[in-house]
């Protein structure tokens, strides 16, 4: 009740950049699906949004992704551009490449 509650809250004065941890753990489905929404609504009046999620298909929601392994960035890019890079085009895969990204 409190995550939701906090998410109300902030989604109230339609901020220019929203920075979100794990926004949609606990929720239900149907709610989770009304908030990626309002993100999107938000996204297009010109809101930034970053979102940490461990959830990957959540992840996919998203225009850019930065996978983080044991602290250390392991990929970056869109999640076409992510998938190309395993043969099986799932992003849970790129996430275990053993290769780090420089910084």
């Amino acid at each position: 009740m409190k995550k939701r509650l906090s998410l109300a809250i902030a989604l109230l004065h339609e901020p220019e950049i929203l920075i979100l941890d794990e926004p949609t753990v606990g929720i239900d489905p149907l709610l989770r699906k009304t908030i990626w929404e309002k993100f999107y609504d938000l996204k297009k009046k010109g809101t930034t949004i970053i979102v940490t999620t461990h959830i990957m298909d959540e992840a996919e929601f998203c225009e850019r992704l930065g996978l983080i392994r044991e602290g250390k960035l392991v990929a970056v890019g869109t999640t076409e551009e992510l998938k190309k890079r395993v043969s099986s085009g799932r992003i849970e895969d790129v996430f275990l490449l053993e290769e780090v990204v420089p910084s």
